[in-house]
């Protein structure tokens, strides 16, 4: 499984409820849905919905090779006493189309209630492309520099839905400006700014969107 989870999706008459399990553990719960709210996602592609003291997010993504995904990003909350609550967070993607076929009565299943499937596996990071003339050139001519993008490249970025980032420079000394293109099309833009450059040991690199 390496760090997919499982998820088990119970159906109802009017609501669906979803389990996971992963090798953190399980979710404290069963989090319930309203099918007239997944009719609201099917419209919108978005919803976010509340049981008890947990929420979800729900996300309809268009995947590399056109595929849809459902992407659930759970905050899994629980009364901690004193009027506070603990918990975590936890993000699953699941094909689409077989969850959809399944909460509609359409698809096969262990038996008429139950169904299992393992979250997808979160795609590759997408491709860094510089296009860059002067800055990239003056941050490999210095290795503390060269070292500390090499570093934030390698700890930023993993943006599962992106196909590309393009890299050119920013007016700022060893900065780049960024655009993150993903899969559906859509772009985003953003700075990776060498912050305290006038100091090169201690400067850092922080991502500006």
């Amino acid at each position: 499984m390496n760090n997919r989870t499982m998820a088990t999706v119970y159906v109802d008459q009017d609501s669906i409820s979803v389990k996971t399990r992963s090798r953190k553990g399980c979710s404290p719960q069963r989090f319930i849905i309203l099918k007239k709210e997944l009719q609201r996602l099917e419209e919108k592609k978005y919803l976010i919905t509340k049981d008890i003291h947990s929420y979800v997010e729900l996300r309809i993504c268009d995947a590399v090779g056109g595929v849809k995904v459902l992407e659930l990003s759970f905050t899994w909350l629980k009364d901690a006493g004193r009027d506070s609550v603990s918990g975590y967070t936890e993000r699953i993607r699941l094909p689409y189309e077989p969850f959809r076929s399944y909460v509609a009565g359409e698809g096969e299943t262990v038996d008429r209630t139950r169904w299992r499937l393992l979250s997808i596996l979160e795609q590759n990071r997408p491709k860094l492309e510089f296009q860059s003339r002067k800055n990239l050139k003056a941050v490999v001519e210095n290795p503390i520099l060269r070292h500390k993008l090499g570093k934030f490249l390698d700890q930023h970025f993993n943006w599962y839905n992106y196909e590309r980032i393009v890299l050119t420079d920013d007016y700022l000394p060893y900065s780049f400006f960024f655009e993150g293109y993903m899969v559906q099309g859509t772009k985003t833009c953003g700075g990776v700014i060498l912050h305290g450059e006038e100091n090169i040991r201690t400067a850092k690199y922080g991502i500006h969107t």
